[in-house]
């Protein structure tokens, strides 16, 4: 009978066992876990992220990616630790991670990103994965399978690297299909594909013109598109093309530019021959038997533009009055013939009326019609009767509606109206002898030998009088160079023109006053400065036109507290002279007192700092002034910053006393030091490093700068201190 065998539950079994297990787990202890991996991580440098620059870095760690099943965090919370930054991307439709993470948010990070593949496998492989591609503005409607039939793959575009692309891939693969025109395509609209083109050729062959401003109609349906945005190499060019017919066919302008720019109002786009003017746009509007000419009898030689358009220009040989009536032929003529003419005399400058209009042309175009006379005398001198004492102007007294109907006006025709006594006086009492020319018009010329005044008042006796009667006088003293108002108005006459005597009277207040000025002279002689003529006590000073305007406290102030013991002139005009016993400041600030008070009153001081060599910013605004200026003491004041702070010195003076080359007047944290200023710039991985990790203790000055000084040598000084020759600070390994 066969025993019952326990096989590996036996002692034996189980020690063996426990004796392998133990094994197995001191191996991958030893290798770190390497015994588990699929493969080496990758080991290209890249920027420092969560302290390391590539993946190789951590191998062997596998818990910084990988999870357990009983964990609840996920690999892509791992990566998320690293690199930071696509937490905000996920969130963010502007990303392509935040577009991938819209349309599939159970999307994982290896999806894209695997690893284990090699020390220099790719970290971008999105070849096994169906990628949106939608999301980087480039769609692949049209990029489904290849002039074979064949089905795109990523690396026909992007090659080995898919997060790069260059456009010469779409050229080497579009150029097979049709070499000619690509090499058009390129030398029309240049070489980066991406800039027009989309994937489903928006601006392609289906790309309808009529969308925009600018319709395509006529010929320029067949026009190529490099015909109109030659070298346009982005969107944005094909935008801004010109839109002005002149701006493209200038070339082809016959009329080299006679015609203004604006093809349009003749051309139409179906051809340069299908041309329609209307006349009446142009300042010459064609009518009559106008509208009839060719355009070639006016426009010889195919020019247009200053084509003359006086009726003579062109009609001067078919002219029957050979000049006598002018140029302007459309006085009398109109468009529609030339036998249907008027001639409207008003339109002359010697218009016709009453009898004028029953007489003969002949009558007085006796030589043709220019240079006609139009003066009376000219026709009728025969008929004067004053034998010219009148003048040859007949229409003074007489009009065309015959001699007999007389009307002479004195006042508009002799400039010497007839008004009071002078209405009712005979015609024969001024023109003694029937003479009439040479009259004289001034009241002197008759009434000499009754001038009472023997001369005093001058000639003109309108002055005073006037036509209704000597004794009707009145003087108006306002029509002389002195007016009266106020208590001149009162005065009598003889109070200033003593003993009847007027011309010669002085008109200055002086020349009356002078006795009575309480000034003694120190205003000078106008006393209409402050004076008027209502009376002495009536006085208005204004003091701007002294040059010191009184303003402010100024002007409620004594004229005594300035101008004392009643003197005026001399008085001083700068502040210190009256105020320099209440200078708080002892002369510190000099004397012009109104840079920072005003005439308001002492306690409204304003002092711009910045008038100073210290400009305040940051937290020196908010400073007292005596913070700065102890015991009021404001001249000298040091202005750099080590004067001040020179006890709140953390430093020790190591740094210097310019505290502004890493400090702000904004405040003692917010500092900035340039390590390039120093002999040792910061490059690579130094960049990183805080200041305590080469400055230890806060010593700063006389540090070592060589790398050993620094940097464990895991060397044992084999080779040397130099460890430049070898290494660089972007990292060890590099």
């Amino acid at each position: 009978m066969r025993s019952k065998r326990l096989g590996c539950f036996t002692s034996t079994g189980i020690i063996a066992t426990i004796i392998t297990l133990i094994a197995i787990t001191g191996v991958a202890f030893a290798s770190g876990g390497a015994m588990f991996s699929p493969g080496k991580l990758n080991a290209d440098q890249g920027p420092v992220l969560g302290g390391i620059s590539s993946h190789a870095e951590i191998a062997g760690d596998c818990k910084l990616c990988h999870t357990a099943p009983w964990q609840p965090e996920t690999m892509d919370g791992r990566c998320i630790v690293c690199h930071a930054n696509i937490s905000g991307e996920l969130g963010n439709l502007n990303f392509i991670h935040g577009k991938l993470y819209k349309l599939d948010p159970g999307a994982q990070c290896r999806d894209c990103h695997p690893e284990h593949n090699g020390s220099h496998a790719m970290l971008t492989v999105i070849e096994e994965w169906k990628f949106p591609h939608q999301v980087t503005g480039y769609l692949l409607d049209g990029h489904q399978a290849k002039a074979g039939d064949e089905a795109f793959l990523c690396r026909d575009c992007h090659g080995d690297d898919v997060t790069t692309f260059d456009s010469s891939a779409c050229n080497d693969c579009h150029s097979q299909a049709n070499m000619t025109f690509m090499l058009d395509h390129h030398l029309a609209f240049g070489g980066t594909c991406l800039n027009c083109h989309d994937g489903v050729d928006t601006y392609g062959n289906d790309f309808s013109h009529n969308k925009f401003a600018f319709s395509l109609t006529g010929s320029h349906v067949l026009a190529l598109c490099s015909q109109c945005h030659l070298g346009s190499t982005k969107i944005a060019d094909l935008k801004v093309a010109p839109q002005t017919c002149f701006a493209c066919h200038q070339t082809d302008d016959p009329h080299a530019g006679s015609l203004g720019q604006a093809c349009e109002s003749c051309h139409t786009s179906e051809s340069w021959k299908a041309v329609q003017y209307d006349h009446n746009l142009a300042s010459f509007k064609l009518v009559g038997m106008h509208m009839k000419v060719a355009c070639r009898e006016c426009h010889a030689d195919d020019l247009f533009k200053e084509t003359l358009t006086e009726c003579f220009a062109c009609h001067q040989q078919d002219d029957l009055h050979e000049g006598r009536f002018g140029t302007e032929c459309a006085t009398c003529h109109n468009p529609n013939s030339w036998a249907n003419w008027i001639f409207d005399h008003n339109l002359a400058t010697f218009q016709l009326t009453e009898k004028h209009l029953n007489v003969e042309c002949e009558s007085c175009h006796t030589s043709g019609y220019r240079g006609t006379p139009m003066d009376c005398v000219s026709c009728h001198q025969k008929d004067d009767r004053h034998e010219g004492q009148f003048g040859k102007n007949c229409a003074e007294c007489h009009n065309t509606g015959g001699w007999g109907d007389v009307n002479f006006d004195h006042g508009k025709f002799t400039g010497f109206a007839l008004t009071g006594q002078h209405a009712s006086v005979y015609c024969e009492s001024c023109h003694t002898k029937g003479v009439y020319k040479g009259t004289p018009t001034n009241c002197y010329g008759c009434h000499a030998a009754k001038d009472a005044h023997n001369g005093h008042f001058g000639p003109d006796c309108t002055t005073c009088h006037n036509t209704s009667g000597w004794k009707n006088v009145t003087f108006d003293h306002n029509s002389t160079s002195f007016k009266l108002n106020g208590k001149h108005q009162n005065v009598s006459c003889t109070t200033c023109h003593v003993n009847g005597v007027f011309k010669g009277t002085p008109s200055n207040c002086y020349a009356c006053h002078a006795n009575k000025d309480a000034h003694t002279g120190q205003f000078g002689k106008d006393c209409g400065t402050c004076h008027t003529t209502s009376g002495w006590g009536g006085v208005a000073f204004n003091h701007a036109n002294t040059g010191f305007p009184l303003n402010g406290r100024h002007s409620s102030v004594q004229c005594n507290s300035c101008h004392a013991s009643g003197v005026y002139k001399g008085t001083p005009k700068n502040c210190y002279v009256c105020h320099a016993s209440r200078d708080a400041h002892s002369g510190q600030f000099g004397t012009d007192c109104g840079a920072c008070h005003s005439t308001n009153g002492w306690g409204g001081a304003s002092f711009n700092h910045n008038n100073t060599g210290f400009p305040l910013s940051g937290r020196h605004n908010n400073l007292s002034c005596n913070s700065c200026h102890a015991n009021g003491v404001y001249q000298g004041t040091p202005a750099n910053c080590y004067a001040c702070h020179a006890n709140k010195d953390n430093h020790g003076g190591r740094f210097g006393t310019n505290c502004g080359a890493c400090h702000s007047t904004n405040g003692w944290g917010n500092a900035s030091f340039d390590h390039n200023i120093t002999s040792f710039p910061l490059v690579g991985n130094h960049r990183n490093a805080s200041c305590e990790s080469c400055h230890r203790n806060g010593v700063y000055q006389g540090l070592a700068t060589s790398c050993a000084a620094c940097h464990r040598d895991e060397h044992d000084g084999k080779n040397g201190t130099d460890c430049e020759r070898c290494h660089s600070p972007n990292g060890w390994g590099d």
